[in-house]
């Protein structure tokens, strides 16, 4: 790459061991490996963090590495400019004071956010990657209208979390292709929450 690429992280909320501090801190600093630790091959340029509170540490973050935060995400996404002036977006809609539905389901506005990002890019006229932490959303509709509108602007769209990527204590992993006739995952903690955790553990292992 001749010039290094930027990346806008929108996120709900930034404290220490959130979401964000975890994913966007290691574009921040650095990857851990297997061999070590790997150096970002791109920069954050920008942050929207939807709440800030009193055990914030977005804003600290970001004055320390020169990252500029922004007060909406249109203008996260342009740089304070007109159009897209970013070359990725980081989707991190996990953890903020958002209501609750009866199905113990945490009603994050990841839709919302998705909605200006892909403005953004529909009305620039050229399309970046968005990753999104986690699933799309706690209604189906919405994460089908997100995928839907990924694809027609042609815009790479991929979203889960480190799970089955983690290293695995004890250590434990079949070999590709093992015919298995039953399994089964045990998770903890709410069903929106961890749940999820549970069923991507559960998933990588089975693909196999």
């Amino acid at each position: 790459m001749t010039e290094r690429k930027k990346i806008s992280a929108i996120i709900t909320e930034y404290f220490f061991k959130s979401h964000a501090d975890v994913l966007v801190g290691k574009y921040l600093r650095h990857f851990p490996t297997d061999d070590g630790v790997e150096t970002p091959r791109v920069d954050i340029a920008s942050f929207y963090i939807d709440q800030i509170t009193d055990i914030d540490i977005g804003v600290e973050t970001a004055n320390k590495f020169g990252v500029t935060v922004f007060p909406s995400i249109v203008q996260a996404l342009t740089l304070g400019g007109k159009e897209l002036a970013v070359d990725g977006v980081l989707l991190v809609g996990e953890h903020g004071d958002y209501a609750w539905n009866e199905k113990e389901q945490h009603l994050f506005p990841r839709r919302h956010f998705a909605e200006q990002i892909f403005g953004v890019m529909s009305t620039s006229g050229r399309s970046v990657p968005v990753f999104n932490d986690k699933h799309l959303s706690w209604r189906w509709q919405d994460s089908l209208w997100m995928a839907e509108r990924a694809r027609e602007l042609g815009a790479p769209f991929m979203a889960g979390s480190s799970i089955p990527l983690s290293w695995r204590d004890p250590f434990l992993e079949y070999e590709l292709d093992t015919p298995l006739a039953e399994a089964v995952a045990v998770g903890f903690s709410g069903l929106d929450i961890y749940a999820y955790h549970t069923l991507e553990a559960l998933q990588c292992m089975v693909e196999r």
